[in-house]
């Protein structure tokens, strides 16, 4: 099982000028502070650096477009994180640019699993199988205050891209079905892909021969003048709608490609006005408060005012150069699209044409009827049918020898002796917080069901959340992540349920775990192994002062997202 661990936490506001750093302790650490000091808004920060975005963030932090920077390790190397707006870039611990990209799914999800081994797969709508996004490897280690204390697994937005993921992923997470069922799973998936196009295909055919359409591969001799005559018109007929077709497409791609071309050159002239903005800031922050201009005879004052306008036109570009960047992934994926259309349009018609060019030929009626055109024809689709045959029974045979390892990966044994162990601890967590209405058969198995309501809801959530992590901890091979839970005082808890919650939270998390908790007080409680970081300023957990040393600690890490 690998390791994830937070270091630090680097906030980063360009349009406010303002920032903060915060270290995590390896084992635990509290935030704590008033209501409105921002301890949620720093704590969805840290999966969302990740590509993870929290159920709620708050307009207020929205607007002052946050950067967020984690330096964490993974097995005790170290790599950092940088998120900005749709723009995630990752380092290695000499600050060398391993991966950047706007693309969550596609480029960030293959990554992360690849570094957190996280081979978890799932079938999208479209019915392919994916690597789901970097969420799916957190859920089970977060408990965000906006959602999470309703329903279990629910922390993060966007889930519903996948249907009924809750029990694979849990099955995966608590190492029900171990990373190669899933590594299986996917080449089964991907096989069945294959299956079903050589099937379409083989349906196409074999339509074909029954019905006789064989405009394309037959070679004209038709058992009439007439139907001679009118399979030509009907090629033609064709044809033009091809071609029609096709003057649209290249239309749509022509107007995708200009597009493209004036965001790349708008991109290139921004990137350009980023690098010199940031020159002019630095020399406008080494000039003194008044300049005299020996041109015009005036005194300028080079005040905050004018040195922040600066800023906040490095921020815009900024700004603009992440949207842009999207922008043209959006286009080239359109552009990729349309020039496929092209090519199966070009395919097409050269192949009518050359029907037409054969149907055009000086046929005598006594050859057309002496033909075996159709013979001939009848016997190169079979000899094509024989061949999808033969390919699809290879994929059958490799798919029942991957069924039957799959079948074996199901341990029944282990399956239950992992579900017992959880039961063992959840029944002791609902027990610790005086949780006593549930009905056993929905929550002693894995996915459980919470239909507890008003207080005793967060209680068992919190419940089934630690018996789950303990489990994970005990038998997954794949990754445990920081447990981060946020403001475990929900639905008008008493004093002491809240500290029996906070109680558990510290004292029953699994060995070497790290935790992060945030909440208004420790309600009496003790942090032994770990630290507390109080915040007290309201509406303002960033700060001017840190500004400096956090802009330069991101700077040369955001120019190198720019390349």
């Amino acid at each position: 099982m690998k390791r994830l661990r937070f270091e630090s936490l680097e906030l980063l506001s360009l349009r406010e000028r303002k920032a903060r750093n915060l270290e995590f302790h390896h084992r635990i650490t509290v935030i704590t502070g008033t209501n409105d000091v921002g301890k949620s808004s720093v704590i969805k920060s840290l999966y969302w650096a990740f590509g993870a975005t929290p159920a709620v963030i708050h307009p207020t932090w929205a607007n002052a477009n946050v950067k967020a920077l984690v330096t964490f390790t993974v097995d005790g190397t170290r790599y950092k994180i940088l998120r900005d707006h749709t723009s995630i870039a990752v380092f290695d611990e000499h600050d060398r640019l391993l991966l950047t990209t706007s693309q969550i799914t596609k480029d960030l999800a293959p990554f992360l699993a690849s570094l957190l081994n996280f081979k978890l797969v799932l079938t999208n709508r479209q019915g392919e199988p994916e690597v789901p996004p970097p969420a799916y490897a957190f859920l089970p280690f977060y408990i965000d205050q906006d959602s999470g204390w309703t329903k279990p697994l629910d922390s993060f937005s966007y889930l519903t891209q996948y249907t009924d993921f809750r029990k694979a992923l849990l099955e995966f997470h608590t190492g029900i079905l171990p990373n190669e069922y899933y590594e299986l799973e996917a080449e089964k998936r991907r096989l069945q892909v294959d299956q079903r196009l050589l099937e379409a295909d083989r349906r196409v055919i074999q339509k074909a021969v029954e019905r006789f359409k064989l405009e394309v591969n037959f070679d004209g001799l038709e058992l009439s003048i007439e139907g001679h005559e009118q399979a030509i018109e009907q090629l033609l007929e064709r044809i033009q709608s091809v071609r029609t077709l096709r003057q649209v497409r290249a239309k749509e791609l022509a107007d995708v490609l200009d597009e493209r071309l004036l965001i790349e050159q708008q991109l290139l002239i921004v990137k350009a006005s980023i690098f010199e903005l940031e020159k002019d800031a630095t020399f406008a922050g080494e000039l003194p408060d008044e300049v005299f201009c020996p041109t015009c005879g005036t005194n300028h004052q080079n005040d905050f005012a004018n040195r922040f306008g600066i800023v906040e036109d490095r921020e815009a570009c900024f700004e603009f150069f992440s949207r842009a960047r999207s922008r043209v992934a959006e286009l080239t994926a359109k552009a990729v699209r349309a020039e496929a259309e092209l090519r199966s349009a070009d395919r097409t018609i050269s192949e009518i044409q050359t029907a037409i060019n054969v149907k055009k030929g000086d046929i005598s009626l006594f050859e057309v009827i002496e033909s075996r055109g159709r013979r001939i024809a009848s016997n190169m689709f079979d000899g094509q049918i024989d061949q999808l045959n033969r390919q699809i029974g290879e994929i059958l045979g490799i798919i029942k020898d991957i069924t039957t390892n799959l079948e074996n990966l199901k341990d029944k044994s282990r399956r239950n002796k992992i579900v017992r162990f959880y039961s063992e601890f959840m029944l002791k967590y609902l027990d610790r917080l005086d949780v006593t209405n549930f009905s056993g058969d929905e929550v002693m198995r894995i996915p459980a069901r919470i239909r507890e309501t008003g207080s005793d809801l967060p209680r068992a959530i919190l419940s089934y959340f630690l018996a789950v992590l303990q489990t994970i901890s005990q038998f997954s091979s794949s990754i445990f992540s920081p447990i981060v839970v946020d403001s475990p005082n929900q639905q008008d808890q008493d004093d002491t349920n809240v500290a029996k919650m906070i109680d558990l939270i510290l004292s029953e998390h699994p060995p070497q775990a790290q935790v992060i908790l945030g909440s208004v007080s420790l309600h009496g409680r003790v942090v032994r192994d770990g630290k507390i970081i109080d915040l007290t300023e309201k509406k303002s957990v960033l700060r001017a002062s840190e500004f400096e040393s956090v802009s330069a600690s991101l700077r040369p890490l955001l120019n190198k997202m720019l390349a």
